[in-house]
């Protein structure tokens, strides 16, 4: 960090203060307003500039022969009420890409600076504010590139670190940063221009290069380079439309001069050799050689989130945007992140009505019967007697008269409360005393003990699965008749329905066995 990490801490932490802008110690002054003699006419001094700007556009225009309406896309002038304005149409942003999935994850040196702030002055931070302060600073979180299912994989730098789509673009990065000097060379030497009656010379709408007689052998291999080096981002037909043409002696020569100087290149530490005036043979021994050095095809990829915009591709960089969004609107999705990186700096986390909290220590509350020095029980009555106050509250309450300001001793006995976690120091300065407790095994602690409760919900009982009945054949009456004949006694008196009249019946008669016995 270019920054001392103090000073990087005390930046970082600073947003932790509650309360509007104005409403706190470092904020500036109010500018008064001072009265201008001019002010009251500022509208008619506003439209009698845009006035003169759009005649000194007509005149311009029809200087240069460009008075009428040209491409519809923004390429060059259109009339607008007789004058020649800029068109500055809405601009078309770039489409995210497809199959890349993009999220934010708290940088482990910013959560550094917050664990080691948070020991210093042991107070207690609400997660989802920590996480909004990892979100207001770029240098405070990593983006987390992953493909899903069958996208093509990215190009990363193994150099700057940047990250591109296609191949072509990581070669067009490649000849724009300082990563090509690394690997080839080049210089300027004088030649002779070229010869011939040259009426028209185009040249470049947007840098302002020439690129020579629409006629000449290099004029469609200019046009395209330049387009793949510096405009890569817009289609090539929008950036040929946007080619002007001039006419004249001077346009010329001018850009007979700078044809006077040609460059060429070669591969660092090659020979004389080895110099090239066709940029395309570079480029091929790139392709080769070189691409596969500098660039490796990875699906997941982790970035810096302070990685400067030229070193993503268009697509990418619009998936970084839409995450940032989505991650500035719901901060609380980097939370789990952060309980884990706090975990990794032994810092404890836990819940306060419904709310993740982090401090130097968990809550702690003190036990009844507790023995503590002189002022640290001076602190803990006088919060337990005015709940809910105020760091300035509890000063003015407990130090001795014509006392404004607490010694270092009072300071170092509030710091152990906090520390252990008998007393909880919130962000907004608010003093917490966690409930006390009755100790362990005494005499209160078994009274006060509420009586077990069972629980409302009844068991559910299994149901029992009923059995079918075997089918029962109807027995005809002569076999019942045997049967009732050959009974016992007490098998005799289970009868019922019909065989229980077959029974008195051969009763009278004489005809059961058992019973005829029996007599």
């Amino acid at each position: 960090m270019s920054e001392p990490s103090d000073e990087l801490a005390k930046r970082l932490l600073s947003a932790f203060e509650l309360g509007p802008s104005w409403a706190r110690s470092d904020a500036p002054a109010k500018k008064s307003v001072e009265f201008r003699e001019d002010a009251a006419p500022r509208e008619r001094r506003d439209r009698d500039d845009n006035r003169g700007r759009r005649d000194f556009d007509r005149r311009d225009g029809d200087r240069r022969g460009g008075g009428g309406q040209r491409d519809s896309r923004g390429a060059g002038f259109r009339d607008r009420r007789g004058g020649g304005g800029r068109d500055f149409g809405p601009r078309e942003l770039p489409q995210p890409a497809e199959g890349v999935r993009v999220s934010l994850t708290p940088a482990a040196e910013a959560v550094h600076l917050v664990v080691r702030e948070i020991h210093h002055v042991a107070r207690v931070y609400s997660l989802f504010d920590v996480a909004q302060i990892l979100l207001a600073g770029r240098e405070r979180y990593h983006l987390n590139f992953s493909l899903a299912g069958n996208a093509p994989s990215l190009f990363l730098s193994r150099k700057d670190k940047s990250l591109w789509i296609t191949k072509d673009e990581a070669v067009a990065h490649f000849w724009q940063s300082d990563t090509a000097n690394e690997y080839y060379e080049s210089e300027e030497t004088e030649t002779d221009p070229p010869v011939g009656n040259f009426q028209v010379v185009a040249r470049c709408g947007m840098s302002g290069e020439w690129l020579g007689p629409p006629n000449f052998h290099s004029y469609q291999t200019t046009l395209r380079r330049i387009h793949r080096e510096r405009f890569s981002n817009m289609p090539f037909e929008v950036y040929a439309s946007r080619v002007r043409t001039e006419r004249g002696e001077e346009a010329v020569n001018a850009w007979l001069d700078t044809m006077r100087k040609r460059v060429r290149w070669r591969a660092k530490g090659a020979d004389d050799s080895a110099w090239r005036f066709d940029r395309s043979e570079i480029e091929r021994d790139f392709a080769t050689r070189v691409f596969p050095e500098v660039y490796q095809e990875v699906r997941t990829a982790e970035l810096s989130g302070d990685i400067p915009a030229k070193n993503l591709s268009h697509g990418l960089l619009a998936c970084v945007r839409i995450a940032g969004s989505h991650a500035r609107k719901h901060p609380a999705i980097l939370i789990p992140a952060i309980c884990r990186l706090l975990e990794n700096e032994h810092l404890s986390v836990f819940k306060r009505e419904g709310k993740l909290f982090t401090g130097p220590a968990r809550p702690h509350p003190l036990t009844t019967d507790a023995v503590l020095a002189e002022r640290p029980s001076a602190i803990v009555t006088w919060l337990e007697a005015n709940p809910g106050t105020k760091l300035a509250q509890l000063w003015a309450g407990i130090l001795p008269e014509g006392q404004t300001e607490p010694g270092t001793e009072w300071l170092a006995d509030l710091f152990w409360l906090l520390t252990q976690g008998h007393v909880l120091l919130f962000a907004d300065d608010s003093l917490v005393l966690p409930k006390r407790r009755t100790p362990q095994g005494s005499p209160a602690a078994k009274d006060t003990k509420a009586p077990a409760v069972k629980s409302a919900k009844k068991k559910k009982r299994k149901k029992r699965k009923r059995s079918r009945k075997p089918y029962l054949t109807v027995q005809s009456p002569a076999k019942l008749i045997r049967n009732i004949c050959r009974m016992s006694p007490s098998r005799l008196k289970q009868l019922r329905g019909p065989a229980l009249l077959w029974r008195r019946r051969l009763e009278k008669r004489g005809r059961i066995s058992s019973l005829v016995e029996e007599k």
